[in-house]
């Protein structure tokens, strides 16, 4: 079959495509409807961005053919990374040139009109979609962002735009409509609306042509760098090799710190705060880090759960069982966390954040 009855197939049977999560997203809230969304995502724009149809419209590809990646788009990998039912990700950014990222606050960054990223699943070798987010215009908020994911077609010849999202596409990882993208990006959710690029994310030493925090300070991309000290740039408290807390808490915050930190709109519901931060006064030791203090409490004797039905406390010192937040993270039903884009338990984090908790006194 040649790739234009491919495409014409394709769109044919998108018509026909559920809307939503097999998850269930509204432990969070319950998003408009997507002409209410598009109307207000593709208002005011200045008429320059088009919508794209096709992955191969968006630029990440030179040669979608050769799988050829376009001049001036960085791959990069998250230090922590969200989990998503065990698909394989690639990801990718492009910054337009002579631009920076504004980092008066280290902590959320905001990222200069015209900045592209890219996100790719794949799942027993073959591509699934690739999702694209794009900051189209200056104003603060969500309709200066433009999200869609592109399903790839049975060929991999190319990925066609499915706003509307594809529910029980194979191997437990639906494909978001766009209203589940925003669900997690909002700026009101998540100040930098970008999950998984920022200062923490990005300090380490990525392999030589990937991105990291130092490529971007040594490129001048930065408003305002951070300063380098031993250890990085934003070292963590010291810990043996053989110590639980880091790949907990680096779990917690790329996991659950998108929605639970100090600026989201969750934090009126749940007052929990996962996200880690850059401030000096966070990282003195583990205890002063926001995670911790969350969970734990002052005295690290285990803060009282918020929600019934999970456990007694967020997370009980040397108690699994009553731990709140390992109990969500154990569930698939609607008391899980996060609440959409998830359809399996992921034994790696739960193991993480499970010794962590076996080895606080």
């Amino acid at each position: 079959m040649n790739r234009p009855a491919v495409h014409i197939l394709a769109l044919l049977a998108l018509l026909h495509t559920a809307c939503g999560d097999d998850g269930g997203g509204g432990d969070l809230d319950a998003p408009a409807t997507d002409a209410a969304i598009d109307a207000a995502t593709d208002a005011g724009t200045d008429g320059g961005f088009v919508q794209p149809t096709m992955l191969s419209e968006t630029g990440l590809y030179s040669d979608i053919s050769s799988e050829t990646i376009a001049p001036g788009i960085v791959e990069y990998v998250p230090r922590w990374e969200l989990f998503s039912d065990r698909a394989v990700k690639r990801r990718w950014v492009y910054l337009p040139p002579g631009t920076k990222i504004d980092t008066s606050d280290m902590d959320w960054w905001q990222f200069p009109v015209g900045t592209k990223f890219w996100k790719e699943f794949t799942r027993d070798g073959v591509r699934i979609e690739t999702r694209l987010i794009q900051r189209i215009d200056a104003s603060n908020d969500v309709s200066s962002w433009y999200f869609v994911s592109f399903q790839w077609d049975a060929e991999q010849f190319d990925a066609i735009a499915v706003p509307g999202g594809v529910v029980d596409d194979p191997g437990n990882n639906d494909i978001p409509d766009r209203s589940k993208c925003r669900q997690c990006h909002q700026p009101s959710r998540n100040r930098s609306v970008i999950l998984g690029f920022g200062a923490l994310q990005l300090d380490y030493v990525a392999t030589s042509d990937g991105m990291d925090l130092e490529r971007l300070v040594t490129e001048d991309r930065l408003t305002m760098n951070p300063a380098s000290s031993n250890g990085g740039f934003f070292p963590m408290p010291e810990v043996g090799a053989s110590d639980p807390t880091l790949p907990a808490l680096g779990y917690l915050h790329t996991n659950c710190g998108g929605c639970h930190n100090e600026f989201s709109d969750v934090k009126n519901t749940v007052n929990v705060e996962l996200r880690l931060t850059t401030a000096a006064g966070d990282r003195m030791s583990w205890s002063t880090t926001r995670p911790w203090a969350f969970v734990l409490g002052p005295n690290g004797t285990g803060v009282p759960a918020q929600l019934s039905g999970s456990g007694s406390h967020l997370v009980l010192p040397g108690d699994v069982g009553n731990s709140a937040v390992h109990a969500r993270m154990n569930s698939i039903t609607g008391t899980k966390m996060p609440p959409i884009g998830r359809e399996t338990l992921d034994s790696s984090g739960l193991d993480a954040v499970r010794l962590w908790i076996e080895s606080l006194p």
